[in-house]
């Protein structure tokens, strides 16, 4: 008998202030180990900066403790990272070659509407949603309305940074 394995994916705004970093670090992996305790093995990034980034950085340390986790990269297009920073372009590389699996949803360079497929594959290959959510009109915002158009459960980071705030007090 073969089980399909539990997948979520992530998606979130590419900037995240510095005022929350820590706090978002700190509930992304409160939110991982809680996925991988319920039986979540294979999780997808899109591959962007920011919250993706964070996500992919996080499940390949956690690696060392749970090795049965896998990251999947669904990637819009082929160049992807362009226009990015030399930092952000060596953090990319570093994640690609970490990664499980890259699954790119075109085999081409940038066009309209890439990112919009790419965010329909992650929730359509997905039983969750782990968001960092603050603006609803985003790519970000239109990728949770699919999950839970999906019917998935989508756990939002930014709505818990509140009572984390309240936490560390």
């Amino acid at each position: 008998m073969t089980l399909i394995p539990k997948t979520c994916f992530f998606t979130g705004h590419r900037i995240i202030g510095n005022n929350e970093l820590k706090a978002v670090k700190s509930l992304l992996n409160e939110e991982l180990l809680n996925a991988v305790n319920s039986g979540f093995t294979h999780f997808i990034t899109g591959g962007a900066v920011g919250f993706d980034t964070l996500a992919a950085e996080q499940i390949i340390s956690m690696r060392t403790d749970y090795d049965m986790i896998r990251l999947i990269l669904y990637l819009p297009c082929t160049d992807q990272s362009e226009n990015w920073t030399e930092s952000e372009k060596e953090r990319f590389e570093r994640i690609l070659s970490e990664a499980d699996e890259i699954y790119y949803v075109s085999r081409e360079p940038y066009k309209k509407g890439c990112m919009k497929k790419r965010n329909y594959a992650m929730a359509t290959a997905s039983d969750m949603c782990i968001a960092y959510l603050k603006k609803s009109s985003s790519g970000t915002a239109q990728a949770v309305k699919m999950a839970r158009d999906k019917g998935i459960a989508v756990i939002n980071i930014a709505e818990k940074l509140f009572d984390y705030a309240l936490d560390e007090m």
